[in-house]
């Protein structure tokens, strides 16, 4: 019993030291987010750095633009390579015609205005 236990403990031990490294290559890319002007198309620049030791071979996602808590589209990103300690820029396009909307409202109503925008990308690290 007692080596059953053992054996059970050190495959947990084991596959929770395989586990991490997945996930710390996966942390050190960052993203930063600035808006262009918004009215019928809304132009989201993404700056993603790679703080890595390692090469990326490739970048890419989506974006997703929310304005006053209301979703009003998305878009693709694509960054492509990224060698270690650089940093690329992107563009995310959103058009659709829910932002179109989103600003006619804002123009009758004179609300606010408040951009938030949330980007999911995933790099490709090179081996």
């Amino acid at each position: 019993m007692k080596r059953l236990i053992a054996l059970v403990s050190g495959l947990a031990l084991a596959g929770t030291l395989v586990a991490a490294p997945a996930q710390a290559a996966a942390a050190p890319v960052r993203l930063k987010l600035s808006f262009g002007w918004c009215e019928s198309a809304c132009a989201i620049r993404i700056k993603v750095i790679n703080n890595s030791r390692r090469n990326i071979a490739w970048v890419g996602g989506t974006c997703r633009l929310h304005i006053n808590g209301r979703y009003v589209g998305k878009g693709t990103i694509y960054v492509g390579p990224i060698k270690r300690g650089h940093s690329r820029t992107s563009t995310c396009n959103v058009v659709d015609d829910r932002l179109e909307d989103a600003w006619y409202d804002f123009q009758d109503n004179g609300g606010l205005w408040q951009r938030y925008a949330s980007v999911k990308a995933k790099p490709y690290y090179r081996r």
